[in-house]
């Protein structure tokens, strides 16, 4: 008797393969990151561990939203609107009924941790803008990674159709070319110098689902170490992926839509430089200057809350009733959970500030004491020793990222000042500390670039360009003014 159960074989629900890519690389930890998690600990935010070996596990759901997000802003523009392109490779985004699946594979990545490195904590503090001092009941400690944490990264595209496959692989070039040249942050405070990567070792391997070989190499291969070791090394995905595809367009021929202002400044220490950190033990100072992978660093948020402040001065000085707006619409607006008003949203900074490495430090110990005001003598245990940086330099880079009518004037304003000593960073800013002195190189969105250095004249040409921008700045429409300026 026949079987009246057999299943009618539905080609259409299988997913067709013309070719499987394997791309890996190493990434490398430019600046400390953060990538948040759960745990024990003390600190308010941990980040995430592997459960096997507590080592620092990047899950490849963060890779991709960053990969994601920066091919949509070479394609699109800095927070436009994410077309289809972006879709072919990373799949539809999850409110598509009808979307496809993802074509690319991202593999979570166990980093390890260099010797003698471990997991760091970071404490930080909100600002009041109107005293300068730290706001009552806003202290938080902060895990990070440190600087020089390697992370090995694997990438898989699954080319369903060998006439997509020069597009696919064009899309992913492009995009995995954000790992090598820097312009790609993962994890917490990206737009504050944290997360900062450098990929290197690419390699790539090709497997021809057309034909039996290809399947068998495939299903044979070394699941860990799918790419044999005589495979060359390249410091780029691109020059990876067209050694093995040589249909592969030349790069560059995709057209960059960003539009962005990005300054690199070199400065020096002028008078001492402390950002407060506990000391490493019992016979280490009280306080020293903040490290990060046994070297002193200035973070991007310190010189950002300072660069605020000053900026709203500026702002209220030549603005006056929208000074705030422009402040917000600049470095993000600061939400408050006592505020009634729920007209401002959150959004990030539109200027990315790095974090820098001291060059060439120098210390010094400082021992202190606390005076009591009224009768003029020490106050008893209240001797304490600071150790601070007394001299360095380091490089700083700015990015503003969709530039608005007048604000390249006001970044100017607030470059000057940064350059010529008047913005103290870090703390004890009113006994002389904190203050920065160096030049800096301007690149504008129209491919104009300028050296800034205020103790040097400027040629006409120069000046009436810069005038221009600050009278842009002091002539552009009012905003309109949501809240009562804090």
């Amino acid at each position: 008797m026949a079987n009246n159960n057999s299943h009618t074989f539905n080609s259409h629900n299988i997913r067709t393969m013309a070719a499987r890519w394997i791309i890996m690389g190493t990434m490398r930890l430019e600046s400390a990151a953060h990538f948040g998690g759960e745990g024990e600990g003390f600190a308010n935010m941990k980040i995430l561990r592997d459960p096997k070996n507590g080592g620092p596990l990047l899950p490849g759901t963060s890779l991709t939203g960053a990969l994601r997000s920066h091919l949509a802003d070479i394609l699109f523009g800095y927070r436009a609107d994410e077309q289809q392109e972006v879709s072919r490779l990373f799949g539809s985004v999850r409110s598509h009924d009808d979307g496809s699946q993802s074509p690319l594979i991202v593999f979570d990545s166990f980093g390890k941790l260099p010797d003698g490195l471990d997991v760091e904590i970071r404490d930080g503090v909100a600002i009041d803008s109107k005293t300068g001092t730290a706001e009552p009941n806003h202290k938080f400690d902060v895990e990070v990674l440190p600087a020089g944490i390697v992370f090995p990264v694997r990438f898989e595209l699954i080319v369903e159709q060998s006439k997509d496959e020069s597009e696919l692989l064009m899309l992913l070039a492009k995009t995995l070319e954000g790992l090598s040249n820097g312009d790609i942050s993962l994890g917490m405070r990206r737009s504050r110098g944290l997360g900062a990567v450098n990929a290197y070792q690419w390699r790539a391997r090709r497997f021809d689902l057309d034909t039996q070989e290809g399947w068998i190499q495939w299903v044979t291969s070394d699941h860990d170490n799918p790419i044999a070791s005589d495979v060359p090394y390249y410091d780029s995905p691109f020059q990876a992926i067209q050694t093995v595809y040589h249909e592969l367009p030349q790069d560059g021929e995709r057209v960059d839509r960003r539009k962005r202002v990005v300054i690199e400044a070199d400065l020096a220490i002028q008078g001492g430089l402390l950002v407060r950190s506990p000391g490493t033990d019992a016979v280490a100072p009280d306080v020293i200057h903040l490290h990060s992978a046994e070297r002193p660093v200035l973070p991007g948020t310190s010189l950002a809350g300072a660069m605020r402040a000053h900026a709203l001065r500026i702002s209220q000085c030549v603005r006056r009733e929208d000074a705030c707006e422009w402040i917000d619409r600049l470095f993000g607006p600061r939400i408050e959970k006592k505020m009634v008003s729920h007209s401002k949203q959150p959004s990030a900074s539109r200027l990315r500030i790095s974090e820098s490495s001291i060059e060439n430090p120098a210390f010094r110990l400082q021992t202190r004491i606390a005076i009591d005001r009224f009768t003029g003598g020490t106050v008893t245990g209240a001797l304490f020793e600071e150790q601070l940086l007394a001299g360095g330099t380091f490089t700083v880079r700015f990015e503003l990222r969709n530039p608005l009518e007048g604000e390249v004037g006001l970044l100017l304003l607030l470059l000057r000042d940064l350059l010529s000593g008047e913005i103290p960073v870090g703390g004890s800013a009113s006994v002389g500390r904190g203050m920065l002195r160096g030049k800096a190189t301007l690149y504008l969105a129209n491919g104009e670039a300028y050296v800034i250095q205020p103790d040097q004249e400027v040629d006409e040409k120069v000046e009436n360009a810069f005038n221009g921008y600050i009278k842009a700045f002091i002539d552009a429409a009012s905003l309109h003014v949501q809240e009562v300026c804090s």
